[in-house]
């Protein structure tokens, strides 16, 4: 029999508070404002769940991001409104 290491409940609790979810409270905007050399999320308050598709042609997969209205509304601005589908949190 082959034991497995199981992660203290604390560190299960801390990655599920950390994952995006709907029904987590108040959640905030993922949105990257920072630069090249650091991530610097938006931190406003989050209202939308989007996925956005690929449209390179690599095949890339589907991203989820959890965004505010005003990085949305730039989402929208930047990228093909066919490739983004907002849902309301």
């Amino acid at each position: 029999m082959v034991k497995t290491h199981q992660p203290p409940v604390s560190d299960i609790e801390r990655t599920l508070v950390e994952l995006p979810g709907i029904d987590r409270g108040r959640q905030l905007c993922e949105c990257d404002h920072g630069d090249d050399e650091a991530y610097a999320a938006c931190g406003r308050k989050a209202k939308w769940r989007v996925s956005v598709d690929c449209v390179c042609g690599e095949n890339h997969p589907r991203r989820v991001e959890i965004l505010c209205s005003r990085c949305l509304r730039t989402l929208r601005e930047l990228q093909d409104r066919d490739t983004i589908t907002a849902r309301r949190l």
